[in-house]
């Protein structure tokens, strides 16, 4: 578990270093409610899908049962709400949204990994029985800084492809 932490840590830093290079305070702010929404909703819906396809027999199948492998496109509608609520937060913060964002996007996975480890026990199934929720919360918190940055990445294109609404006047 050791080296997934640090490799975890290693790429959220880079990804963190690459996004305050590249996406300026301006250009997250430019970016439009509809560009962070969509990719959200793409992503974590294609995550979670992915996810339970592959992953069902391993590991959510010791504490779901079978019939919620269908909900699993639902992510998509939840994460678009959550991808909007960093979104309004980071804007609302000092220092660069767009740095902030994918902070709150690691600080996001603490309550989720909280569910999974003290309500739905997660620690108990085989893939991780033996590991400490504290080394589970630390990959958790870098892991989802990689996966917001993904995110970012394709909401900013989005924001590239989808129409801008007309300027105020």
């Amino acid at each position: 578990m050791e080296t997934s932490i640090l490799f975890a840590i290693l790429l959220a830093a880079a990804l963190i270093a690459l996004v305050g290079w590249r996406a300026k305070a301006e250009r997250f702010r430019a970016l439009s409610w509809a560009a962070v929404g969509l990719a959200s909703a793409l992503f974590w819906g294609l995550l979670a899908i992915g996810l339970r396809l592959y992953f069902w027999e391993t590991y959510y199948s010791y504490f779901t049962p079978a019939w919620s492998r269908w909900l699993a496109p639902l992510a998509a509608v939840f994460y678009f709400f959550v991808g909007l609520l960093l979104r309004w937060i980071a804007l609302h913060l000092p220092g660069n949204p767009a740095i902030t964002f994918l902070l709150l996007g690691g600080l996001e996975s603490i309550p989720e990994h909280a569910l999974g480890i003290y309500r739905f026990h997660i620690l108990d199934i085989p893939l991780l029985e033996g590991s400490p929720p504290l080394s589970i919360f630390l990959f958790a918190f870098f892991e989802y800084i990689v996966y917001w940055s993904i995110v970012l990445g394709l909401a900013l294109l989005l924001g590239r492809l989808l129409p801008t609404p007309p300027a105020a006047s």
